[in-house]
């Protein structure tokens, strides 16, 4: 692979994989701390509303923390959280590597190469991750 094959291939493919990762990273890490934290404000409120006999406050609370429960264990927002952010900091890692010429980059005649074919891994093995995910997901659906 040729600098030129290679600079298309950062800037078209490599760069915007980044992105979308980080980008997943962060919308999932900012929806798992809202929905946390409104879970622990309305399983602290509770009680209190219980304990003044304030009927429909009460159910609403608890019905509210029973739905954002749910929301975090079936949308996985920690989970898709850590696993996006560690493929996007995996993937940074990468160019580091190769600039350093570390690792099996120490030892390869054509660094480009060996960049796009373990940058190419990472992104498989996440898809891959995530197609076995939604499968399973289904299976005890069933």
């Amino acid at each position: 692979m040729d600098e030129n094959k290679f600079r298309e291939y950062v800037d078209n493919r490599y760069n915007e994989a980044v992105k979308w990762y980080d980008s997943k990273s962060i919308w999932n890490k900012k929806y798992y701390n809202i929905t946390q934290i409104s879970i622990i404000i309305l399983s602290s409120i509770t009680p209190v509303l219980a304990i003044l006999e304030l009927k429909w406050p009460t159910t609403i609370a608890a019905s509210l923390v029973a739905i954002g429960t749910g929301l975090i264990k079936f949308m996985k927002f920690e989970e898709n959280w850590l696993n996006y952010r560690t493929i996007c900091e995996t993937l940074r890692k990468e160019t580091h590597l190769m600039d350093a010429e570390l690792s099996d980059y120490s030892r390869c005649e054509n660094k480009y190469q060996l960049f796009v074919d373990r940058v190419e891994s990472l992104i498989s093995r996440e898809n891959t991750l995530w197609l076995t995910s939604i499968s399973t997901k289904e299976n005890k659906s069933c």
